[in-house]
């Protein structure tokens, strides 16, 4: 792909564009218009048309009635990454179990710096509307699966999180990173995380981190995803899913068997 004089002056290369623009259509829910791809992206139109065109052609993109969509191409690559398709394959069979045992939200989720990336979800007969959805993200120190991870993270990991910003999200968020990281030892001692409608009013959920011996990582342990339960806080009982919650997470760590993506 060529790139003329005047998009040469905006000191992006092609591929920093093609991500640019996969990036900003993939945090709207919708499609994204020419004019808006272009603002959020900080390109011009005429920048963000070329390229933007390709993508549609190799299937990258979908062209709607108002703008861009996110195409299939990308989620059929997505299904060949091994580290995301060996955890999916080992983690439903037990999810699946969760979700008829429950009837409520079952999720399976990773860190991503300061983020969790969701890349399962199965919902039942009783599950309510949740924030969450795969390809998702969420911050991490909001959420149960965030939590989960963390505790059983590189230090270093939970550093980036609290040196950030830890906005309150609803009146239960924890937003001090010396709270944070007394509830993290808590988790560490148990084993099981909580959200107590810290990320979102009346939803909570229980979650346990997968762990991976073979990494070297706190106490010869390191979380490589987690696992959780979410429902409406008026139903949903946490400490009744505990059991359940902390044996499929520990039964997925041994499927596993050693680090992935080797």
């Amino acid at each position: 792909m060529r790139i003329s004089a005047d998009e040469a002056g905006e000191q992006r290369s092609v591929g920093d564009r093609l991500l640019l623009i996969l990036d900003a259509v993939a945090e709207s829910p919708g499609e994204v218009g020419l004019s808006e791809l272009a603002r959020r992206t900080g390109l011009k139109k005429a920048t963000v048309h070329r390229p933007a065109t390709d993508l549609v052609a190799h299937r990258m993109l979908e062209r709607g009635g108002y703008g861009y969509r996110l195409g299939l191409h990308l989620f059929e690559l997505g299904q060949h990454v091994p580290a995301s398709r060996r955890l999916r394959a080992t983690a439903l069979p037990f999810m699946s179990d969760l979700l008829i045992a429950t009837g409520e939200i079952v999720q399976l989720g990773v860190l991503d710096g300061t983020e969790i990336i969701y890349i399962e979800k199965l919902t039942g007969r009783h599950s309510v509307p949740a924030p969450s959805a795969v390809g998702a993200r969420l911050p991490a120190y909001c959420t149960g699966l965030g939590k989960a991870i963390l505790a059983f993270s590189d230090e270093s990991a939970v550093d980036r999180v609290v040196s950030g910003p830890m906005p309150a999200r609803t009146s239960t968020t924890i937003t001090d990173p010396a709270r944070f990281r007394r509830e993290l030892d808590r988790i560490r001692e148990t084993g099981l995380a909580y959200d107590r409608e810290e990320g979102t009013r009346g939803i909570v959920c229980v979650a346990a981190a997968i762990v991976v011996e073979s990494y070297v990582g706190r106490d010869g342990h390191r979380a490589v995803a987690g696992l959780s339960v979410t429902g409406p806080a008026q139903r949903l009982q946490p400490v009744r899913l505990e059991a359940a919650v902390r044996t499929a997470a520990l039964a997925i760590s041994r499927g596993l068997g050693h680090p992935l993506g080797r």
